[in-house]
């Protein structure tokens, strides 16, 4: 397949399986010709050493989100017994010591640890938080690991500067690409008899009209099983708000992140609105008020609900599960879709970056937590299986997306980055996780009936606002 990239027409060559990433450049980052390793004058292995055995005697501890599967693991283990032995077999002397934390609190835990100065010295975790930890002046800069030739291409993207950078300086890694879309459970509604009711198009799109009659379909009180789940007990509620918000239409931010403008936008309390009914018509799980983001990956291990907020990694929870018992079948999974009024439209939510590095006290250690950093993004197989990351510096085939009509179906989608709405979710702001907190009480009021979607909107918006407010005097 041939892309073309840049000013001067350049033809690029990328495997289908880069496409993720590659095609997502169309209107990111430009042109890239050789990998990262290729473009880069970085010592091999991402060693500064001629050798292993003249490697400093080092000891990093690493923090993990619960997030990638290897092997049949649960979700994060890989990063101790898959990852760090495949580093060990390169450098023997970095010893890297793995703690896997939960989501719920995530923030505050971290918030303190920097406030203590007690923080790990790589965390694995999206830029929807890390860019926060960088806007307090926590984080190590990662300009000095990237290559000059990748350098210069994010740099002179905004688009992509935005996600992985903190005043013009890149704080989380940039070689983790993965779009964020519903996947779905489709032998929910095999077994309903109402498989039509699923997107049907070639991209998958939805009406939230249809996307409300596909619910109805297999919502089943008695059983306890419904075709989605809301969740507000905690701050990982808003990516789904925000991206339906997003499909709607709404912007969220203006460009300078001095305001959060979605309130006015009558789309966004329209978007409110629609999960409020959901809630009110029976249509997803009950209270959704008292659910979390991570009770309702339960409920879809458990054949309880049809759909969660998911990207690439998700499919492997379900092979994986379907293995060892952890998650009942029949389980076929399918990516589809945010709803959008727009037919046959809707927005991408694609993530770029993931892992940062605290500074410390030992510049050899952050030295050595950047050098593992970019090695596991850049180089190490075990990451990007686990994590089902595109690397959009590479024109390498990763070994798990070759057999997969879903993943060819992920990468078919982002191709649309050209023509749909690339949702800005701004992860960039000061203060970004406390918003985050801020939202989802307003959103346990709604659906308890306390207050209107246009009521939700509008003290989201107040709340968010005085936030940047604070952080900008």
């Amino acid at each position: 397949m041939k892309l073309i990239f840049g000013k001067n027409n350049h033809r690029v060559r990328f495997m289908l399986t880069s496409m993720l990433a590659a095609v997502l450049m169309i209107s990111l980052i430009g042109c890239s010709s050789k990998s990262a390793t290729e473009s880069s004058a970085a010592p091999t292995n991402a060693s500064g050493s001629s050798s292993p055995s003249e490697d400093p005697k080092v000891e990093l501890t690493l923090w993990t989100t619960q997030t990638g599967v290897l092997n049949g693991g649960k979700p994060g283990e890989w990063v101790q017994q898959d990852l760090v032995k495949e580093w060990n077999q390169l450098h023997p002397n970095v010893t890297v010591n793995v703690e896997i934390i939960p989501f719920d609190g995530i923030n505050e835990r971290i918030t303190t640890a920097i406030a203590g100065k007690t923080t790990p010295n790589i965390l694995f975790d999206g830029p929807i938080r890390t860019l926060a930890y960088g806007q307090m002046g926590a984080l190590s800069e990662l300009d000095d690991v990237i290559p000059p030739a990748d350098l210069e291409k994010i740099h002179q993207n905004p688009g992509v500067m935005k996600m992985v950078s903190v005043n013009g300086k890149i704080v989380a890694m940039p070689y983790s690409s993965s779009p964020v879309v519903l996947i779905v459970d489709k032998s929910l509604w095999a077994d309903a008899k109402a498989e039509q009711l699923l997107p049907q198009d070639e991209f998958r799109t939805w009406t939230p009209e249809q996307y409300k009659a596909a619910l109805k379909a297999v919502a089943d009180k008695d059983k306890g099983v419904y075709g989605a789940t809301l969740y507000a007990l905690n701050e990982q509620g808003d990516q789904l708000y925000t991206s339906v918000m997003s499909a709607f239409g709404v912007k969220l931010f203006n460009d300078d992140y001095s305001k959060y403008i979605a309130a006015e936008n009558p789309e966004a309390e329209k978007a409110l609105a629609l999960f409020k009914s959901l809630v009110d018509e029976g249509l997803v799980s009950a209270h959704p008020e008292s659910i979390s983001a991570t009770n309702t990956l339960d409920y879809w291990k458990q054949r309880k609900t049809g759909m969660v907020l998911g990207g690439p990694a998700h499919a492997d929870i379900i092979k994986n599960g379907l293995k060892d018992g952890t998650v009942v079948g029949p389980h076929e999974y399918m990516y589809v879709n945010f709803p959008s009024p727009k037919t046959g439209e809707s927005t991408l939510n694609v993530s770029i970056g993931n892992g940062a590095v605290f500074k410390g006290t030992s510049p050899v250690k952050e030295e050595w937590a950047k050098k593992f950093l970019y090695w596991a993004q850049t180089e190490s197989v075990n990451y990007s299986t686990a994590m089902k990351i595109f690397n959009p510096f590479s024109d390498t085939v990763p070994v798990w997306a070759k057999d997969d009509p879903e993943m060819q179906f992920l990468a078919k989608l982002v191709t649309k980055a050209k023509d749909w709405k690339v949702m800005d979710p701004g992860w960039g702001v000061k203060g970004y996780p406390e918003m985050r907190a801020a939202m989802f009480p307003e959103m346990q009021k709604m659906f308890i009936g306390k207050s209107t979607a246009k009521e939700t909107i509008d003290t989201i918006s107040k709340k968010f606002n005085e936030v940047i407010t604070k952080y900008n005097k």
